[in-house]
């Protein structure tokens, strides 16, 4: 009887240490997931924090997207509105051009036709009685 005594004190030794081991196992493994617990709430906050930025960012891009945008139609305006006074220019320049070829044509006709009138007085003149012979 007193071997059993024995192996049952042995028993409960064994038993004991294995308590305390899994009571140890047990507070590292608390400590375990308090760790994971913080580092979890750490990586949702950086979660809400980048989702916050990305927000701005997103934001921002379509700000820009529309100043861009409007940046692109003022330009169209400003453009079209050159081009349609290059091409009022190109009318009165093409008018202008038109009416110097006129107007330089007249003048060609009329100095013909005063170069003939001044050869018809000099011939006349020449007709005249008391006209100097030469």
């Amino acid at each position: 009887m007193l071997q059993d005594l024995d192996a049952l004190s042995q028993r409960i030794r064994q038993v004991a240490q294995l308590a305390r081991d899994l009571q140890s196992e047990r507070a590292a493994l608390r400590a375990r997931v308090r760790q994971l617990e913080q580092e979890c709430q750490s990586l949702k906050d950086q979660q809400l924090r980048e989702g916050q930025e990305f927000a701005r960012m997103s934001e921002r891009l379509a700000r820009h997207d529309q100043e861009l945008q409007a940046a692109r139609e003022e330009s169209g305006q400003h453009r079209a509105a050159l081009e349609s006074e290059v091409r009022d220019h190109q009318i009165r320049s093409d008018s202008l051009q038109r009416r110097l070829a006129q107007v330089e044509s007249e003048r060609d006709r009329l100095r013909e036709a005063a170069t003939g009138a001044q050869q018809q007085i000099e011939l006349i003149l020449e007709r005249l009685p008391g006209a100097q012979a030469q």
